[in-house]
């Protein structure tokens, strides 16, 4: 169970969940693969002109994920932690197809999510030091789901904030990075 959604949980529509599915299975866009280098291409149809994949963040505690790209589509799961990290798989329109932390993946409208860049701290545990460098003075330890705001990512070693600490943080430590991103 997931501590950073009301109840304690997540809240699953079980009714019309199937007939959801199976309608969607035509629309759901599919990895291509890409001309040059035979890398896997993601789909953008009428998107934002972002890159993709890329990480966004939820803007308010109440935001519902659904089975595809439209409000027609039923409501799979409902979150409740503002500031959550999704990484954006694919557009279509006004739609983002979303994969959670935890490997969920549905669709979410583009005015629910922000580009703000947090972490969710994936382990048992966080420490964050003054220098990028384990070595250095402990500053805090951020427990397991904290999130935190990234400020830079330079190398293996990522500069967040949460509250009034600031410090630097093992890239291995959170979810919310395409793996060999560097952020400025």
């Amino acid at each position: 169970m997931k501590k950073y959604f009301n109840s304690a949980c997540r809240m699953l529509v079980l009714a019309s969940t199937l007939a959801g599915l199976v309608g969607i299975s035509a629309l759901q866009p599919h990895s291509a693969i890409a001309a040059e280098g035979g890398a896997a291409a993601k789909l953008t149809v009428r998107g934002s002109g972002y890159p993709v994949p890329r990480f966004v963040t939820l803007k308010s505690n109440k935001v519902n994920m659904r089975a595809g790209p439209g409000t027609e589509y039923p409501v799979l799961w409902h979150y409740r932690k503002r500031g959550l990290p999704l990484r954006v798989e694919a557009e279509f329109g006004v739609w983002r197809k979303v994969v959670d932390h935890e490997g969920t993946t549905g669709w979410m409208h583009h005015s629910v999510v922000s580009l703000k860049r947090l972490a969710l701290v994936t382990g048992s545990s966080a420490r964050i030091y003054a220098k990028p460098d384990d070595n250095s003075a402990l500053i805090a330890v951020a427990e397991r789901n904290a999130l935190l705001e990234l400020q830079s990512c330079p190398t293996q070693w990522c500069k967040v904030a949460a509250e009034d600490h600031r410090g630097w943080v093992a890239r291995t430590s959170l979810w919310g990075l395409i793996d060999g991103e560097v952020l400025k």
